[in-house]
């Protein structure tokens, strides 16, 4: 039996799939205990079979640091230094706090999370696999006091996962062993999805949809604008947007100002119960991910890998792994960051040919089936576990 010490910086939130989805494929193995330590100090609502640890290792003392660093009482490069020396003392003082019990190997997700924890986890001999997903390896990197604690988890980690080869070749330029990282994708179910009929697709007027966060690095202002030179080319295309976040207000202004309110549906956030019938009623799935002004990029992206489940042909952005997810002219269409015209290109040239989107949706989900099953996901990460909890070399 593994006892495992499962470190997360949430309790498990609805928007991060992919972390309660590992957490329940690890729980449902017989020879694996999993014990979920949560950054936060809410109690942890859920009803997996673990055990469950809330900490506060991270979170409210991340915000007290910033404030006073806001408030003048820490300045510069050695105040930042500084914040970050009070955010992992505090850590590991929570952490010793909380009386954990032994575990044979931890799994953190994502780096900002692994130099919180790293300090307790070195002092108590607990050896270490960290996750990284995007921005902590991007945007936090603005942070040099990060970057140093990032050099030092480089070492004390036994091993790292990254979910696609570009995230991997990312790690080695920053200073990783590249003999520590090994490729894992995500796993994305395709339990209950039953993609509908092409020939009853085709039946309905042409449609665009689009799932996620309304971010800068997925940034639908350039989707709506792809959608507007759609729309003059095809006047009874439609286009759905289901999610929400701090970019709503300007897209709701971009629409009225693009004339555009009678041709796109704004669903708001909604679970995967509820948006994954939406998103099988549509032709084409487009994102137009890109590099944020502050060096915020897309993980694996996620929605994209779901809406090929559902046999739709996928108009992207070479971003990130997205190349990795979606196959330029087989499974999808990709085209340069920024460039929403060519966007709208690829969109019309689906439009006009449904049988080459038909094609590729189909090749998608045949794709995305090998690539991304969660059992796979679930055997490597425990494979790993295993390995590294046995001192093994990671290969």
């Amino acid at each position: 039996m593994l006892n495992l010490a499962f470190f997360s910086h949430s309790n498990i939130s609805p928007s991060e799939t992919f972390i309660y989805d590992l957490v329940e494929g690890l729980s449902l193995c017989t020879d694996v205990s999993v014990n979920y330590v949560s950054g936060k100090r809410e109690v942890l609502h859920t009803n997996l079979k673990i055990n469950k640890y809330t900490t506060g290792y991270s979170d409210k003392y991340q915000v007290t640091a910033l404030r006073l660093h806001k408030l003048g009482q820490i300045k510069g490069a050695k105040g930042d230094e500084w914040q970050m020396r009070f955010i992992q003392r505090v850590a590991l003082r929570q952490l010793k706090n909380t009386m954990l019990p032994n575990f044979d190997v931890a799994y953190v997700e994502y780096a900002t999370s692994g130099v919180l924890v790293m300090d307790y986890l070195q002092l108590q001999q607990i050896p270490f696999v960290v996750h990284v997903h995007g921005y902590d390896i991007t945007t936090c990197l603005n942070d040099k006091a990060y970057v140093k604690e990032l050099k030092r988890l480089f070492a004390l980690a036994q091993g790292f996962i990254a979910a696609s080869h570009y995230m991997k070749r990312r790690l080695i330029l920053l200073g990783c062993d590249e003999n520590k990282i090994k490729v894992i994708r995500l796993g994305v179910s395709s339990k209950g999805i039953v993609p509908l009929n092409w020939d009853t697709r085709k039946l309905q007027n042409p449609s665009i949809v689009y799932l996620g966060r309304f971010t800068e690095k997925k940034h639908p202002m350039a989707l709506l604008y792809a959608f507007r030179i759609v729309k003059n080319k095809i006047p009874n295309a439609t286009l759905t947007m289901i999610g929400g976040g701090p970019l709503e207000k300007e897209v709701k202004q971009l629409i009225t100002q693009l004339s555009l309110e009678e041709s796109v549906a704004l669903k708001g956030v909604l679970s995967r119960e509820f948006s994954f019938p939406i998103l099988n009623k549509h032709w084409i799935y487009a994102q137009h991910s890109v590099t944020s002004v502050n060096g915020d990029t897309e993980g694996f992206a996620i929605s994209l890998a779901e809406a090929a489940l559902h046999e739709l042909p996928v108009v992207s952005t070479y971003h990130n792994g997205i190349p990795e997810n979606v196959i330029d002219g087989k499974t999808g269409l990709l085209v340069k960051e920024y460039d929403y015209e060519a966007m709208a290109e690829k969109i019309i040239l689906l439009i006009e040919n449904p049988d080459i989107a038909e094609k590729m949706g189909k090749a998608g989900r045949n794709h995305i089936l090998q690539l991304c099953e969660p059992k796979k996901r679930i055997k490597e990460i425990k494979e790993l576990l295993y390995q590294v909890a046995n001192n093994n070399l990671i290969k």
